[in-house]
């Protein structure tokens, strides 16, 4: 059986929260990643919520990014969770998306630079060493570190020294390439993001989680999606306005088809069983709304079929 965890975004209550990472534990999850996304629930309550929750879950931020907060600060959170609930947690980096950095007024003109920047501090202080005059001099334990991104460079960097990269918006058919790549460039293992879209209302709901991926995907992925330029800025303007409905209504459904995981349940669960070679666990990214329950269920009872 393949291995797989959940991946929530911070918009509902951390309570509820931890009882759909309960739930999604008792169907087999092993993992339970929380985003960060700065005006949303914060993150590192969240996830000290749900380890007092859950039995052996790991936890782990997913992602957050070198901005919002410093990156010593950063560390001495993942270390405080790692103290609390030793071996059960990640820590998860990236270069962060507009949802958490426009509303901080953030527009960093070398993301990929300071992402290795705060991979190296957070790496030497998790391991007990100094960055300048920082250090976490109680804390002594080893925490595995995950690199996001879609971009190469930050695939390489994450492949090359991290533990983990974690791939979103990857198609089934680009995964096979991609996990090649990434495991010649290194050791870091894969986790694999993809929604999974096994009926109309799921396909729905999929594509309005899409329109952020409209405005922060690279162009050369707008383009495969046949998002216009026309089309993206008026995506853009629609989110700006909290309206996700009109957003999602810019958006091409083949996005679905492209980017995530889409058919009958049974149909689903033969195209990830046809990557399974690829990736070493599978995080289910969750839409956070009222369906969370019957979503983990059906999701669960797709991804433990598969043998």
């Amino acid at each position: 059986m393949i291995r797989w965890g959940v991946w929530f975004e911070p918009t509902q209550p951390v309570a509820r929260l931890c009882e759909l990472a309960k739930q999604a534990e008792a169907a087999g999850a092993e993992v339970c990643l929380v985003a960060d996304e700065g005006t949303e629930r914060d993150v590192y309550v969240a996830l000290t919520a749900i380890l007092m929750s859950t039995d052996k879950m790991v936890v782990g931020p997913a992602i957050t990014n070198p901005f919002s907060r410093h990156p010593v600060a950063t560390a001495a959170a993942v270390a405080t969770l790692a103290e609390l609930a030793p071996h059960r947690v990640w820590h998860g980096l990236g270069v962060g998306g507009s949802r958490v950095l426009d509303p901080l007024g953030v527009d960093p003109p070398r993301p990929y630079t300071a992402l290795r920047e705060t991979f190296e501090s957070n790496t030497t202080l998790l391991a007990g060493g100094s960055v300048g005059s920082a250090r976490l001099p109680w804390f002594d334990a080893s925490v595995p570190i995950a690199i996001a991104g879609r971009g190469p460079r930050v695939q390489r960097l994450a492949a090359e020294r991290a533990d983990w990269v974690i791939l979103s918006a990857k198609g089934a058919d680009e995964m096979p390439e991609t996990a090649v790549t990434i495991r010649a460039a290194g050791d870091a293992k894969i986790g694999w993001s993809a929604y999974l879209a096994y009926d109309a209302a799921e396909r729905a709901r999929v594509l309005r989680h899409f329109s952020y991926m409209a405005i922060d995907a690279p162009p050369e992925i707008r383009e495969a999606a046949g998002l216009t330029d026309e089309a993206t800025a008026l995506v853009k303007a629609a989110m700006l306005g909290g309206d996700m409905e009109l957003a999602a209504s810019y958006l091409p459904d083949a996005l679905v088809d492209l980017f995530a995981i889409a058919g009958t349940p049974e149909e689903c669960a033969a195209t990830i069983a046809g990557c399974a070679a690829h990736f070493d666990m599978f995080l289910l990214p969750m839409n956070n709304e009222s369906s969370c329950e019957s979503h983990i269920a059906q999701s669960a009872e797709i991804l433990n079929s598969i043998g």
